[in-house]
């Protein structure tokens, strides 16, 4: 796990192996029953103190790590879990050192645990997409970020990531759909270099896609399930109805 890549002092290997069990055990005592909390303010001064201290303490394992301290930083990265289990950057930090010690099966279970415990945690998401595609396993990788552009859908970032995966994967009507959303949020948000790039990439999918383009594909009878996801296509938002005559021309 931590052995050799993560500084070679002897014995990391188990120390490693160890605090994963603190891991768990630690997200098992956070999701325990829950004492009696006063109502109110209180409440709300104590999940603030407790979010506090794991930023805090994800700030020091962030420095530890940098400064070569593996283990140290293994530990702070769980006391921050302790103190507020939905903090995501611990796991995000967590899961980074297991990949940089080569403990990817580790690194994977630290963002499933955290998704697990973090609402909306769509940088979580994008963390297991990345290590699964390196290990190409690309289905995966395209279900965790589509998952996270569930979450928001409006995301430039996160929409180029889900092209790119299912152009690698070779889904390109997929992919497609992908840049024509792409092309009608950057002309909503007025953003014409964006939009002309996207449009670019489009027609480029559009022309690898060929007839089974299910929007350019027919001529210009495309027939009602044509038109429709031609007028999906140019909606800037999901379910919103929009222009057919914007796309698919």
């Amino acid at each position: 796990m931590c052995a050799g890549r993560c500084g070679g002092a002897a014995g990391a290997e188990g120390r490693a192996r160890a605090l994963a069990v603190a891991l768990t055990a630690a997200l098992l005592h956070a999701a325990g029953p829950a004492r009696a909390e006063p109502a109110g303010r209180a409440t709300a001064q104590a999940v603030g103190w407790a979010t506090a201290q794991a930023a805090e303490l994800t700030r020091q394992a962030e420095a530890r790590a940098a400064a070569g301290e593996i283990d140290v930083a293994l530990s702070r990265y769980l006391e921050a879990v302790r103190f507020d289990a939905t903090y995501g950057p611990a796991y995000l930090g967590l899961g980074g050192l297991y990949e940089r010690a080569g403990d990817l099966r580790e690194a994977e279970r630290t963002y499933t645990v955290g998704l697990d415990h973090v609402p909306g945690f769509i940088e979580g998401h994008r963390a297991r997409a990345a290590l699964r595609a390196r290990e190409g396993r690309r289905g995966e990788a395209i279900a965790d970020l589509e998952a996270a552009v569930a979450l928001r859908g409006d995301d430039a970032g996160l929409l180029q990531e889900l092209a790119a995966a299912y152009v690698a994967a070779g889904a390109l009507p997929a992919a497609l759909g992908v840049a024509r959303r792409l092309t009608a949020l950057a002309a909503q948000a007025g953003d014409a270099g964006r939009a002309a790039a996207a449009r670019t990439q489009a027609r480029a999918l559009s022309v690898l896609v060929g007839e089974a383009d299910p929007v350019r594909a027919g001529g210009r009878d495309r027939g009602p399930v044509r038109r429709a996801l031609a007028a999906y296509a140019a909606a800037p938002a999901r379910g919103q109805p929009g222009d057919p005559r914007r796309e698919g021309r």
